[in-house]
């Protein structure tokens, strides 16, 4: 990956889309001055990270990298779609991107089981939880 043509295309992206660094910052939860290094190809963007600038473009990850075009089919545009929402989401609900990103697989799995428990359940699994914690820092 060529950290010049990244950072050229971050910047064009940006402008294309009138935005500051510091509005796109604040809706990828991203802190600036990270990304500004970004735009200056000082540092190049983790694949989380190109990821969600990608998502947020709606840009194919392949584009963002390395400029050529793809056209992306209803079905991905979709997806891709569905997945800004949930970033704004999470991100109108003040939970960081950063923390759903470093989430595994089996975080997602938990969570969609979690969800399937009754409430009553639900709380016995907090209760054992906040147990266990408190457990494991000695108290």
């Amino acid at each position: 990956m060529k950290k010049k043509s990244l950072a050229l295309k971050l910047l064009e992206l940006r402008q294309s889309h009138d935005l500051t660094q510091k509005q796109l910052c604040e809706s990828l939860n991203i802190g600036r001055s990270t990304y500004s290094y970004f735009e200056t190809g000082s540092r190049i963007p983790d694949v989380e990270t190109l990821l969600l600038i990608a998502r947020y473009y709606h840009v194919s990850l392949d584009e963002l990298v390395t400029g050529s075009e793809q056209h992306s089919t209803a079905e991905t545009a979709d997806a891709e779609c569905s997945e800004i929402q949930l970033l704004h989401h999470l991100m109108s609900k003040n939970i960081p991107v950063s923390f759903v990103m470093e989430l595994s697989k089996a975080d997602f799995d938990f969570l969609k089981n979690y969800k399937e428990l009754t409430d009553e359940n639900k709380a016995e699994l907090q209760y054992l939880m906040n147990y266990k914690l408190r457990k494991q820092a000695g108290g």
